[in-house]
């Protein structure tokens, strides 16, 4: 590649800028000003229009054509966290005339924490619902079905209903993470299937803060649980031992994914949490891992209350993603407990 075509002139001074500058070295004039003034004013339209999702991937376009520790990077960042807790209801929304969610205020004010906590589950199923679309998403991709095809395919033997069932159940996991990171904007691609290790997503951005990354780390565990529930369903109604494997192992793997280390699950929905939000989770998957005899949730528990003691909290936490994951750390325990019972009295 030539010279002139690696480098431009600034129109401000006219220094020479290298292709992978953001901003001109000698006056810090923006090299991709006009762009940037065409994206902030369709965000704001999107913002206008009620379209959050558009709007905060918008902004997150502007992002990639910032040069990092600006005052108006700063400034979107800022703009994108309101979004995002608008998406995902930690903000009202606002209203055409002018009020901002007095009604789910006043119904969660008069319930108690016990019903206030249920009302923000359920909330939290609504995305679940509205996105069943996603479903579809990998089936028309290619490199997604075959790679469907190739991981049942490997580890099939002579049990491929179980491995094309499980194939499926993890997909259904994986296009949780999909639904929610394009929920906030994200470019993330269909999953792919490696034999041996399971299913990925791809992102082009990131999340803007911890409360978005532990729910789009959830998403998947939550999506994995309606996988888990039609599996143990199926078994039930049809009195399909594979089914009932399917859903037992499904659920399984999910609370695996839920062990707060590395790049798990778990670890992401672990951030948004507060100290005394993490002790609830620790106590209770411990106390589930108990009562079910099961190792995993007591892992999960274990490793939450070892981590008190390492990492930072968030400093206010966040009810819903506590919510989301005592759901997550008794449901999927339970339905691996249910169908487990259900195969040994076949």
């Amino acid at each position: 590649m030539s010279t002139t075509q690696e480098r431009s002139l600034c129109r401000g001074c006219g220094a020479e800028i290298a292709a992978s500058f953001l901003d001109c070295p000698v006056c810090h004039r923006l090299v991709h000003g006009a762009e940037l003034t065409r994206l902030a004013a369709e965000a704001r339209q999107a913002e206008e229009q009620g379209d959050l999702t558009t709007a905060l991937g918008t902004w997150r376009k502007t992002l990639e054509l910032l040069p990092s520790g600006t005052t108006q990077r700063a400034t979107i960042e800022g703009q994108m966290q309101k979004l995002g807790a608008m998406i995902d209801g930690r903000a009202p929304r606002p209203a055409k005339d002018g009020r901002q969610g007095g009604k789910a205020a006043g119904v969660i004010a008069g319930t108690g924490a016990a019903g206030a906590m249920l009302i923000k589950f359920k909330a939290l199923l609504v995305p679940v619902l509205a996105n069943a679309k996603f479903l579809l998403l990998g089936l028309f991709k290619l490199p997604t079905l075959l790679s469907m095809m190739v991981f049942a395919q490997v580890g099939g033997g002579g049990h491929l209903g179980f491995w094309i069932g499980l194939t499926a159940a993890i997909y259904v996991h994986e296009i949780g993470h999909v639904a929610t990171l394009r929920r906030y904007g994200i470019e993330a691609s269909a999953p792919m299937f490696v034999p041996g290790l399971g299913a990925l997503v791809r992102m082009k951005q990131y999340p803007t803060d911890a409360h978005e990354e532990a729910r789009t780390g959830l998403a998947g565990p939550l999506w994995g649980l309606f996988a888990s529930a039609v599996a143990l369903g199926l078994g039930v109604a049809i009195g399909s031992p594979t089914a009932l494997f399917v859903a037992s192992t499904s659920a399984s793997i999910n609370v695996f994914n839920l062990i707060p280390v590395w790049q798990l699950d778990g670890s992401r929905g672990l951030k948004a949490l507060s100290t005394f939000e993490r002790v609830i989770v620790g106590v209770a998957a411990i106390a589930v891992g108990v009562v079910t005899r099961q190792r995993m949730p007591a892992v999960v528990g274990v490793i939450v209350l070892g981590r008190l003691a390492f990492g930072k909290a968030h400093p206010t936490g966040d009810r819903r993603v506590l919510a989301l994951f005592l759901a997550l750390v008794v449901l999927h325990p339970a339905c691996a407990w249910v169908a487990d019972r259900l195969i040994g009295g076949a």
